[in-house]
């Protein structure tokens, strides 16, 4: 007979004085055994000593790949005190399995803490899974379709509050491929806020804090790549271990963790469902607001501007500058090793890491006396990434762009004209980020003004009113993001010419993708509309369907779509096609 641990009897008698689970059993006390097994599949067995001796061997080893971790808290954070007066839960955004790693042996680092983690239950493999366990690592499947399963999480849920752990988990459900924060999966929010309630009104509130992750490399970032050009995602198994060998000769650079103001819960009036939503957006955001501009996200947003990613130093050390100072005054989050005087050095650090990594290369003009940079056209989607990480704290400043140009050649000339163009510019991004409302971003096109100008005004409808003058001096002032989302509005048109092309009453998701990539390799070449290579990947061309959804343009039936106004296709084939060339007739006209 094996001998059970004292944290193993606490686990088990917590799970099964768990109000759901002891009301299963009352009825069907066979099953008890069924849900020791899955509470023994998900469990966490954290060994302070193992995660300790963890932390020495990654200061020896995987350290080696990375230049260190940045750690950002917010002023006078103190976890431990904190942890007296809230049932604390961290909240991060997933780029990597390396997050695993890096986040625990930072919280042990810095806090000396004991933190119970998430994982896929993919990840439960040996022999990592065993390690991972022994790490803090609770198991999740990704299907609750087991009622004895499901209610046995919940209890090991209510067990981690009730015993007063730490607790983490990704609020996106799983790795990021594209770069972007993927919506919040609501299953972990709403557990925790139900086994809260079985806690009575002397409990502690709960905390939740969202962390900010962002690495400045990723070890997955060629499969990511391939998934996003259509590959199946690759199956986890123990030989993977092996391909980290591989990434002997590379360099990662920093991991970025930027801790936020904790989300406090305690009392709330919505039932479990409004608050779980409202909570898990509230987390996301505050995780998006915090996500700090990397060296590398912000060469990756300068370089990828252009369609050939070549550039001259001087060229990139201009276009950084000026997206910094406008993240200084629009209070974006920049990491410090990109503020004042580091600036320069640290952005020809990050330079020499791709170079390294055989992401650029150096193209010597000796006629022009120049040198050049330029992205390797097999990295410009492994690139992308780090330029999606950041790219929604610049999409007021694009629609702003393209909005002035507008008013400057007169198709926008009414207060109505500019609500509606504000409005369609917003809708058409609203599948691929996650936006702020439209009074959100009214008041940021309002400080971008300001930023341009110096001056307040009183209402975005103003700008129908300025000078000439004054519309070339913001548009210049923001123009280093005139094309920065050029690329969603190729794939849009590549979209909308593909359902065109394949005219047919219904298409499936398989013939759409397959005649789209066929299409985009036709005009990239051509160059006609499509520019940039990195327009075609699976994340937008699927948001692009969700797009035309909204817009009644198309219709979802099952496994396939239906076309519901072929008419309103073909206008936004040329509306689509315009907003492309308007973004680089803003380059022309403002200089780049």
């Amino acid at each position: 007979m094996i001998k059970l641990s004292k944290e193993a009897k606490e686990v088990y008698k917590a799970v099964l004085s768990y109000e759901k689970v002891k009301t299963h059993l009352a009825d069907h006390p066979q099953d008890r055994d069924k849900i020791i097994k899955f509470v023994d599949e998900i469990k966490g067995d954290y060994r302070f000593g193992l995660v300790g001796a963890g932390a020495k061997f990654i200061d020896k080893t995987f350290l080696r790949l990375y230049d260190g971790v940045n750690l950002e808290l917010p002023e006078g954070f103190d976890i431990k005190e904190l942890q007296k007066k809230y049932h604390l839960i961290l909240v991060p955004n997933h780029q990597s399995h390396a997050d695993y790693l890096a986040l625990q042996y930072i919280l042990f680092t810095y806090f000396r803490m004991p933190v119970y983690i998430a994982a896929g239950i993919n990840l439960n493999i040996f022999p990592i899974g065993p390690f991972f366990k022994r790490c803090g690592a609770f198991f999740i499947r990704r299907r609750f379709t087991n009622h004895l399963y499901k209610i046995a999480f919940q209890g090991y849920i209510y067990y981690l509050l009730k015993s007063d752990k730490v607790v983490e988990f990704f609020f996106e459900g799983g790795r990021t491929r594209s770069g972007k924060l993927l919506s919040p999966r609501f299953g972990l929010f709403s557990m925790l806020l139900d086994a809260h309630t079985n806690f009575g009104s002397d409990s502690k509130p709960l905390m939740f804090i969202p962390v900010s992750l962002a690495h400045e490399m990723i070890p997955e970032e060629r499969a990511h790549a391939k998934e996003l050009s259509g590959a199946k995602k690759e199956k986890e198994k123990p030989t993977q271990l092996l391909k980290l060998i591989k990434l002997a000769n590379k360099k990662l650079g920093t991991v970025h963790v930027r801790f936020g103001e904790g989300i406090v819960v305690d009392k709330y009036d919505e039932d479990l469902k409004e608050k779980t939503q409202s909570l898990a957006f509230e987390c996301f955001r505050a995780v998006g607001k915090g996500m700090p501009v990397t060296p590398t996200s912000l060469l990756t947003l300068v370089m990828l501007d252009d369609p050939q990613g070549a550039l001259t130093w001087k060229q990139i050390e201009e276009r950084s500058k000026d997206v910094v100072d406008f993240c200084e005054f629009m209070e974006i989050p920049v990491t410090n090793s990109l503020k004042g005087k580091l600036h320069g050095q640290s952005l020809k650090t990050a330079m020499d890491m791709f170079i390294n990594n055989k992401k650029v290369k150096l193209i010597k003009r000796e006629k022009l006396n120049q040198v050049f940079y330029s992205i390797n056209d097999a990295s410009r989607t492994h690139l992308l990434f780090h330029k999606n990480m950041i790219l929604h704290h610049f999409i007021v400043a694009g629609i702003v762009n393209a909005t002035w140009f507008n008013i400057f050649n007169g198709n926008i000339k009414t207060e109505a004209q500019l609500n509606k163009y504000l409005v369609t510019k917003r809708k058409e991004l609203k599948y691929e980020f996650y936006l702020p409302t439209v009074k959100e971003m009214i008041k940021q096109a309002s400080r971008i003004v300001e930023y341009a100008t110096g001056e307040q005004i009183d209402s975005l409808n103003d700008a129908l009113n300025f000078t000439p003058e004054k519309l070339y001096s913001i548009a210049s002032k923001v123009r280093r993001f005139s094309t920065a989302f050029s690329y969603i509005y190729e794939a849009y048109f590549i979209a909308a010419t593909t359902i065109k092309y394949i005219d047919e009453e219904e298409f499936t998701e398989e013939r759409f993708l397959q005649v789209a990539k066929e299409l985009f390799e036709m005009e990239i070449e051509h160059g006609r509309v499509v520019k940039y290579p990195e327009s075609f990947n699976i994340p937008v061309m699927k948001g692009s369907l969700n797009y035309l959804i909204h817009l009644g343009v198309i219709k979802k039936l099952g496994t396939s779509y239906s076309v519901e106004d072929m008419n309103a296709v073909s206008t936004l084939i040329e509306r689509f096609a315009r907003d492309v060339n308007d973004q680089v007739a803003i380059n022309l006209k403002f200089g780049r």
